[in-house]
């Protein structure tokens, strides 16, 4: 009697605690889908690979934004939405795989809600081995399979990530607390200490990230074509423009990528235009390719009182910039496979 007396109370227990859970990720997720800074969580590193999949489901946008941690601090829904009346989606992840940005585009791209998707080329270079994932990347939590057919019993694994796991909890935890920080009518914009991609570089934090990245070069090999590929194909029998991009990393790194592999580089230009123009010539959902690692006003830009208005480092621009480049590309005139 004694033991079953002692099983009941454990079960009961394990149970209040999962309860305590759940309630606690469903009450933070309501909070951060509908507050009004809440979209400029997407801008924040933490356990995005657990519960972006989650949040594409729920806000159901008509533009996605996918790539590595270039595209997550770029592009803010809170200032993207307004200026452009669209219903925008940030998936960015900390250092995305060829492979994850293939797979993103994939689940971003099986949601009717979506019209276009926005990837960042950087995801296609510096991949050590074929299709690598990073640590909480969980391909059950996305709509289609790598085959793009759908995934079985999907709900159960939303749910599971939602409202179950230690992701959804730190995650949840960590937006709660930045949203509290911000005073009535403030914006994330407001708080570069707490929101880092609205944070400005100076002088100093771009010469130590120029030692840092110095060896880098940008160039893609045979596997990364591959998945650049197959993300391409994602999109051709979708009613879905894919838009990609050469970022606009800073003039300094870009001279880096030159001196260490400028063959390398002008291939990998070369090769995304030729295969968007064949990609187009017979697909339905067509491909725009647009080159801002070039010198231009952004990534030639000069600090101001000692700090940039544009760069958080040398390869991480801020949101407000990412509201130019979005503007650019919208405009068919910079599109390179025309």
């Amino acid at each position: 009697m004694a033991n079953r007396s002692y099983l009941v109370w454990f079960l009961s227990a394990v149970s209040l605690a999962l309860l305590a859970v759940v309630a606690f990720n469903a009450i933070a997720e309501r909070i951060i889908l509908t507050h009004r800074a809440g979209p400029s969580i997407q801008t924040v590193s933490g356990f995005e690979r657990v519960l972006k999949p989650a949040w594409l489901e729920s806000i159901q946008p008509d533009v996605v934004f996918v790539g590595s941690s270039r595209i997550r601090d770029a592009f803010d829904p809170v200032l993207l939405d307004p200026a452009f009346h669209i219903r925008a989606f940030n998936y960015g992840i900390s250092s995305a795989t060829d492979y994850e940005v293939r797979r993103l585009v994939q689940d971003a791209a099986a949601h009717p809600s979506v019209k276009e998707i926005v990837v960042s080329l950087d995801a296609f270079t510096a991949n050590p081995a074929p299709g690598r994932t990073v640590s909480g990347f969980d391909e059950l939590r996305l709509a289609v399979g790598p085959n793009g057919k759908p995934t079985e019993q999907r709900p159960l694994w939303l749910f599971t990530s939602r409202y179950l796991s230690g992701g959804a909890l730190g995650m949840h935890a960590l937006a709660l607390y930045l949203l509290a920080q911000l005073h009535t009518g403030e914006d994330a914009a407001a708080r570069p200490d707490i929101f880092e991609a609205y944070g400005h570089a100076t002088e100093a934090v771009l010469a130590h990230d120029l030692i840092y990245r110095g060896k880098r070069t940008f160039a893609m090999n045979s596997w990364e074509h591959t998945e650049l590929r197959n993300t391409f194909a994602a999109v051709c029998h979708k009613p879905v423009r894919l838009v990609v991009f050469f970022p606009p990393d800073n003039a300094r790194i870009i001279d880096r990528y030159e001196a260490n592999d400028g063959p390398g580089l002008a291939v990998f230009k070369r090769t995304v235009i030729a295969d968007a123009r064949a990609h187009n010539a017979r697909c339905e959902g067509k491909i725009a390719v647009y080159d801002f690692m070039t010198a231009n006003p952004i990534t030639t830009s000069p600090m101001h009182n000692g700090q940039s208005d544009v760069y958080v480092d040398l390869v991480h621009v801020r949101p407000p910039v990412g509201v130019e480049l979005y503007r650019m590309m919208r405009d068919p005139a910079g599109d390179l496979s025309r």
